[in-house]
């Protein structure tokens, strides 16, 4: 789901599957998903206390914000086209900044030469901030004088002296020679410190960063087309133009990209009351100077597959079987071959189950990774399973998590820090309608690996006990019961 707020877009990314659902990849039970509040404004999401947090969970929150420095002429449009066989759209998006209307800053004919030499590159994009001005008592002023040979400013509150308004901007500790001397109440002053052999002692510098205008367009052409009743094949080509910098030409080589996208699904069994067998081929291709507006993959795809700094054209190719039937559920298996043209290469294999077999229901989401990148290595096992049986008025249940995650330096042969394994087994038991009145208790017992010389050791362990309940649901009350008590060991 996209939520639109006052400030911005935040994103949501909520997956379900049976029981299970998966907020950015943190595992929860369907019914908590909505256990959070979250206020744009202030730029929070809130958790109730129905919903723990603790070291064991990963909370992972997408977000977009506009950041307008000029005047932005924002469009889009498009059609399609459709028979009983093919359907096929097309879409443009376009958003260009008017870069002789800026917003945030008045650009002078020195600084716009400065955008124009600086092509995309945002660390040549600065200039000097000093501009004279009249002596005000209301204002921080300061003259310039040579020192070393060096033009440097002082402050000054001498009228007779050749002032100037200057802006110092934070560059970093030691890449700056001036330092904030003192805060006064109409603004801070700066006071220029000599370097020590050949090294600035300070962090702020009398210069301004000049944002470029930019340019992103998009155009989409996408589509289905169905030979016949058991085969569907998707297809989607995108283009598009990105241009970091409108005042400059320099950089331009790159502002092209594209990407394609082929899905094709072959019922090979079918049947209304059995089994159905279904074969998937989904093939990506996304060059490296491809841009888009969200993100195209889910949030947790560089932690599947142990990603950090990925370069080149990306090649995403899924092959696999599902095995569906209408009243007992669905098992499926998928092979991954992930490729990034400079710098990895990895293979993903995953099973997904859930079945309902009487009175019981089986889910597992299981998988195994095995990649290599110019600098590591790694493997990856996840797995997530439940079992419950339900009867008359209440169910009972198991569940089972296991990481297993070794990325190793190819020079050094030590795990790095993404590096971790962990191990939980959990026992519940519930009475009632759980859309209703109900009460469940359950126990959780969990093991912790991380990194120990070189080595995955057991560094904590964690019980937790709880209950979830609903006492009373009727038109005029609603009264919910939740405790969860946890104690944590560490070895």
């Amino acid at each position: 789901y996209k939520l639109q707020g006052s400030n911005g877009e935040l994103f949501v990314l909520i997956i379900s599957g049976s029981e299970t659902v998966y907020v950015n990849g943190v595992v929860v039970e369907r019914g908590e998903s909505k256990d959070y509040i979250i206020n744009y404004n202030a730029g929070e999401i809130i958790f109730n206390s129905t919903f723990p947090i603790t070291s064991e969970m990963r909370i992972t929150v997408d977000y977009q914000f506009s950041d307008r420095n000029y005047s932005r002429l924002i469009a889009l449009g498009g059609g399609n086209y459709e028979t009983d066989k093919l359907k096929i759209g097309v879409s443009v998006y376009s958003e260009n900044d008017a870069k002789n209307q800026p917003l945030q800053q008045n650009l002078s004919t020195e600084q716009v030469q400065i955008l124009a030499n600086a092509g995309d590159d945002m660390s040549l994009m600065v200039a000097p901030s000093g501009v004279a001005e009249l002596f005000n008592e209301n204002r921080i002023l300061y003259k310039k004088e040579l020192t070393n040979g060096l033009e440097i400013f002082v402050f000054s509150n001498n009228p007779d002296d050749e002032l100037f308004r200057v802006k110092f901007s934070l560059v970093g500790e030691n890449l700056g020679n001036y330092i904030l001397s003192s805060i006064t109440a109409i603004s801070n002053i700066y006071e220029y410190i000599a370097p020590i052999s050949g090294i600035p002692q300070g962090k702020y510098a009398p210069i301004v960063q000049l944002i470029a205008p930019t340019k992103l367009q998009i155009a989409v052409l996408n589509g289905s087309y169905t030979p016949s009743e058991k085969t569907t094949i998707n297809f989607e080509i995108a283009g598009s133009k990105t241009d970091l910098n409108l005042f400059s030409s320099l950089d331009d080589t790159n502002n092209d990209g594209f990407a394609g996208h082929l899905k094709v699904e072959q019922n090979i069994i079918k049947n209304d009351s059995l089994w159905n067998v279904n074969l998937l081929i989904d093939g990506n291709f996304i060059h490296d100077n491809f841009k888009t507006v969200e993100r195209l993959y889910r949030a947790e795809f560089n932690r599947d597959w142990n990603i950090e700094n990925p370069l080149g054209n990306q090649q995403l190719l899924t092959t696999g079987l599902q095995l569906f039937h209408p009243k007992k559920g669905m098992v499926s298996y998928q092979f991954e071959h992930l490729n990034y043209a400079e710098n990895f290469n990895g293979n993903r294999h995953v099973i997904f189950a859930d079945l309902h077999v009487n009175k019981f229901n089986i889910f597992s989401n299981s998988s195994v990774l095995n990649a290599k990148s110019n600098i590591n290595t790694s493997s990856f096992f996840r797995s997530f399973n439940r079992i419950t049986y339900t009867y008359n008025k209440g169910w009972i249940g198991t569940k089972l998590a296991v990481e297993n995650n070794e990325q190793k330096n190819k020079t050094t042969n030590e795990l790095t820090v993404l590096s971790q394994k962990f191990s939980s087994y959990q026992f519940f038991i519930g009475i009632g309608d759980s859309t209703k009145v109900f009460a469940e208790i359950g126990y959780k017992y969990r093991v912790n690996d991380s990194i120990r010389n070189n080595r995955l050791e057991k560094v904590n362990t964690s019980n937790t006990y709880y209950i979830n309940s609903k006492i009373i649901q009727n038109k005029n009350t609603n009264l919910s019961l939740y405790v969860n008590y946890r104690t944590l060991k560490s070895e």
